[in-house]
Formats: structure tokens, sequence, C-alpha cells
């Protein structure tokens, strides 16, 4: 007589779906009977597009609470019951997540102000920009063994040099090009010593974030505060005038894909190109292949004649354009002035969407949009009039989905075996 067991591997999957399941029945019935206890009867709710037609839709607020209640429910049943593929289990999640914000909207906005879908989804891409970007500095760091906790110290040098040399030249690239730079320079500093010296990473990095906002802190009071000419950077153009200019204008007014796709600035455009390019990179080429032998089993690297720490060194290096890329986002994308601490520990953020994304870049994209989602939703909600959540609770919206979405529902996520470790040719 023989008996089977389960491997640790898929017990802990098995798990992790039944806990996903029940929190979200839990919290699909939990809306549901706060649904029928305080929202009245006969209240609406409109969803309209803003920004391309004078349309929307009035739904009975009552009923869509309680319909998403029932299917979140229902998607948190297959969860408990059935242990799927992690593909269908992140769509499942996704697709439950989605009704109960849906549902949690419709009772939160304001009657007779209607949600704006468009402006909230092109919003959502473009505050994802410096998730995005940060991110994908982490993904090619980390995927070459070397952490990156210095990303928001590269934030705040990209934002600060980006404002600096556009205010003085004029010219929104220029200050493109000065953020790449300084990004570059923050993050060599990093694989120098990461590589040369075998210094704590995590130290360093943190090291690096305290040397950026003092050193940006100090310049601002010596230099922008003295000098507001210093202060005032231009910004790129949306690419919809383009569109119109070329008989393309049409495409800004296809409902929801027009403001979201075709009415966006150079930034947006450039963070996509750079997911899937570095897909592309990372997974079909043999630089990727290389990159990803570093962070797995960089001796075995090295027994095939690849030289480990050079390729750490110039990959972080080469990463720290992205951030400072993203740290221009902070500013001249938006046409906002510089300022000391500007981007607010988002740099952090980052990193938790990295590991959201599974160090993967696509995957990184569709975790920033997340939490770009949650900074449009408080935008909006704090603009509201009748709002009934209180703005400090808005603006910890960001945190409070990376907290969640990080210990609750991604399961185990699983850094590159070398991460973070320094190598020493000739190691084992």
């Amino acid at each position: 007589m023989s008996t089977t067991t389960a491997s640790p591997a898929v017990t802990a999957e098995a798990v992790r779906h039944n806990v996903a399941g029940v929190v979200l029945i839990v919290l699909g019935i939990g809306l549901g009977v706060l649904g029928l206890l305080f929202v009245e009867g006969g209240r609406t709710t409109t969803f309209r597009l803003d920004q391309t037609v004078e349309s929307g839709w009035t739904v009975d607020t009552l009923t869509i609470v309680l319909v998403l209640s029932v299917v979140t429910v229902v998607l948190g049943g297959v969860l408990a019951a059935r242990t799927l593929s992690r593909r269908a289990h992140g769509a499942i999640v996704g697709i439950a997540v989605t009704a109960l914000v849906i549902a949690a909207l419709s009772w939160v906005v304001t009657p007779g102000v209607g949600f704006p879908v468009e402006f909230v989804l092109a919003s959502t891409l473009f505050l994802a920009l410096p998730f995005i970007f940060g991110a994908l500095s982490g993904v090619v760091c980390e995927r070459s063994g070397v952490i990156n906790l210095g990303i928001e110290g590269q934030f705040l040098a990209g934002a600060f040099t980006a404002v600096l040399f556009s205010s003085i030249t004029g010219s929104p690239y220029a200050g493109i090009l000065a953020a790449v730079i300084s990004g570059m320079l923050s993050t060599l500093l990093l694989a120098w010593l990461a590589t040369r010296f075998e210094v704590n990473q995590l130290v360093t990095g943190v090291i690096l974030n305290l040397l950026a906002l003092g050193l940006t802190g100090f310049l601002f009071e010596r230099l922008m505060r003295m000098d507001h000419s210093l202060n005032q950077p231009s910004t790129v153009p949306r690419i919809g005038g383009f569109l119109h200019d070329i008989g393309l204008g049409f495409l800004t007014d296809i409902p929801v894909l027009g403001p979201v796709l075709f009415d966006q600035n150079l930034f947006v455009y450039v963070a996509l190109a750079c997911v899937f390019g570095l897909s592309y990179l990372l997974f079909q080429t043999r630089w990727g292949l290389r990159t990803r032998a570093v962070g797995e089993h960089p001796a075995a690297a090295d027994a095939a004649g690849i030289d480990v720490n050079r390729l750490r060194f110039w990959n972080v290096t080469c990463a720290g354009a992205l951030s400072g890329f993203g740290g221009a986002s902070f500013t001249i994308a938006n046409n906002v002035a510089f300022s000391k601490n500007m981007t607010a520990a988002l740099g952090f953020v980052a990193l938790a969407v990295m590991i959201v994304g599974r160090w993967k870049p696509v995957g990184a994209l569709l975790a920033a949009l997340l939490f770009g989602f949650s900074s449009a939703l408080q935008r909006f909600l704090n603009t509201m009039p009748g709002n009934p959540i209180p703005t400090e609770f808005l603006g910890m919206l960001p945190y409070i989905v990376t907290l969640v979405v990080v210990a609750g529902f991604i399961g185990k996520a699983v850094a590159p075996a070398a991460d973070g470790i320094p190598y020493r040719p000739g190691d084992k």
C-alpha cells in the first residue's frame, strides 16, 4: 500500500489560494451587508466620459454594490475550492479586486457629481510613471545581483537636475538629459562600491539616499531660493497637438482610449517603450541571458567566461538612467518646480512595485498601474464635493495599497538567488 504526499510547494500554493479566497469572500459579504444597511434606497451613481463625449451611465447604487459583492464572493469561492495556475489565480484576484473597487466607488462618489472615467484612467497611466521607471531600474539591478535601495535618491537627483538645466537652457530635453546623467552618476557609486569593495548594498543604498536628500536640499537653498529663475522648468508638450497637426486628431477623440493612449506626453511613451524593450532584451537576447545568469548563479556564469563584476557594474550604472528619467517625471513631466524631498519616499514604493511584478518588466508595469490608479483615485476624491473620506486617509492610500498587495495577495515572491551577494572571481 502506497501513500502520496503533496510537496511543500504545492501545499503552500493551495494554502495561499484558500486564504485569498476566504479573504475575498469575507470582503464581498461585508461590503454587501454594509450596502444593505447604509446605502439609501433610490440613490444613483453616474460614471461619465468627461474628455471625449458628453456621455455617461447612471446606475442604482445599491444594485451595483450587491451585484459586485456577489461576484466577489463567487470568485473567492472558486479560489478557496481549487488550486489554480499562478496566472489564473492572478486573473481571478484582479477581477475580484476590480469588482470591489467599482462597488466601493459607486458608494463613495457623491450623488450628482459622477465619476470621471477618462480623467482617472489617463491620470493612472501618467501617475504610474515614477513607479514604472523606478521598478525597471530595480529589475535591471537585481536581475544582475545588486540591490538598488538608492532609487529614492536617484529620483531626487533626477528631479533636481532636470529642473536646473531646463531652467538654464529653456529646453525640457536638456533637463531630461541632465536627469539621465545624474541618475547614472548616482548608481555609478553604488556599482563601484558593490563590485570593487563588496560593501553592504543595503547600507550603501540608504547612505546614497541621505546624500541625495542633503545635497539637493543644500543646492535648492543656495541656488533656487536665491534665484527663482533657476526653478522655472519648461515641460514637454502632449502628443495630442502633434496628432492634430498631421491630421490624426481623431485618435484623441476615441472614447476612453483617446485620452489614455493618444493624449499623453513623451514620458508616458518612453516608459511603455522601456517596459517592452527591456522585456525583450532581458528574455530574448544574449545580454539578457548573461544578466540573469550573474543574478542567479554568478559562479556558473564566471565559469562560462562572463566577467560577472564588470557586467554588474555596467548594468547597475545604466539602470540609473531609468531612475534618473523617473526623477524628471516629478518635475518636467508635471511642469512643477523642485522642492525639497518632493519624491516623498515613492522610490521605496517603486521597489515594492518591482517585487509585486516579480522582477519582470511587464509585471512591474501592471503593478505600477495599480499604484498609479490609487494615486489618481486619491486626487479625484480629494477634490470631489462632499467627499466623506478624510484627506489624511486618502494621502495614505498608495502606501496602504503597497502593504495590502505585497503582504496579502502576491504570495511568496522569490528574488534572484544571488541578489545582494558580492562575488569574488573563483568563488563557488
